[in-house]
């Protein structure tokens, strides 16, 4: 099970994991040549990506990526990459390389093949990933109930990604797959507020992978998980 950690607000978390992130990546840099990082969209990440903009270390050899993307235009205010552009790749980090998920087809299960491609591009394994949750316990776009939900979870795939159509959100999403989040050293699960931690202690408690997802993620023996969490 996860290791949970509880930080005395945002300002601590956001600073603490941003060095915690930028050392991974120092590391893989130092052993690999380069560094992959995989990060989510929403509003709890931008504090850490403003600490993570000014971490100094060799950017140009990091590789960032999404763990999810809704199926909109790179404009689009739903869009995560127009969230990570405008937030993560600035400063010190303005030197890294970007691996979008979105591209030109009309629908992701369209799109899939181009994006698997694209990700074929990123240092797997990963050095670090960073995941939410969402208060129906779905992570990245593992939602509950979803028609792809099972083979997105599947570890024999041999998929980085699939598209997804959430019953409990809106917009179709292409998203990691179960085996592509966990080839990464560390998994850490960020979450802000007594409602998330809430989420959490019953995810933590539960087995059903389909009624909440992130289980599949915290349940697992393979990739160390953090939960980092502060109110």
């Amino acid at each position: 099970m996860a290791n949970f950690v509880e930080f005395s607000g945002a300002a601590a978390l956001n600073q603490n994991f941003a060095k915690k992130i930028a050392d991974s990546l120092r590391q893989g840099i130092i052993d690999n040549g380069r560094a992959g990082l995989v990060v989510s969209g929403g509003r709890t990440p931008l504090g850490l990506f403003e600490q993570l903009t000014q971490q100094e270390l060799d950017w140009s050899h990091v590789v960032i990526t999404l763990a999810d993307e809704r199926w909109v235009e790179p404009d689009n205010a739903s869009s995560n990459e127009k969230l990570v552009r405008k937030n993560l790749l600035k400063g010190h980090a303005a030197k890294a390389r970007f691996i979008p998920l979105k591209n030109s087809q009309s629908t992701p299960f369209d799109g899939e093949e181009l994006t698997e491609q694209a990700l074929s591009k990123f240092p797997w394994p990963a050095d670090v990933v960073i995941l939410g949750m969402g208060d129906d316990g779905h992570t990245a776009s593992l939602f509950p109930g979803a028609t792809n939900l099972n083979p997105a979870l599947a570890l024999d795939s041999g998929r980085l990604c699939m598209g997804m159509t959430p019953l409990t959100a809106p917009l179709d999403r292409i998203t990691l797959t179960l085996p592509a989040l966990l080839d990464s050293r560390h998994i850490y699960l960020h979450l802000v507020g007594d409602s998330k931690r809430d989420v959490y202690e019953q995810a933590a408690q539960g087995t059903d992978v389909n009624e909440m997802p992130v289980r599949a993620v915290l349940g697992q023996q393979k990739t160390p998980v953090d939960v980092y969490w502060t109110v």
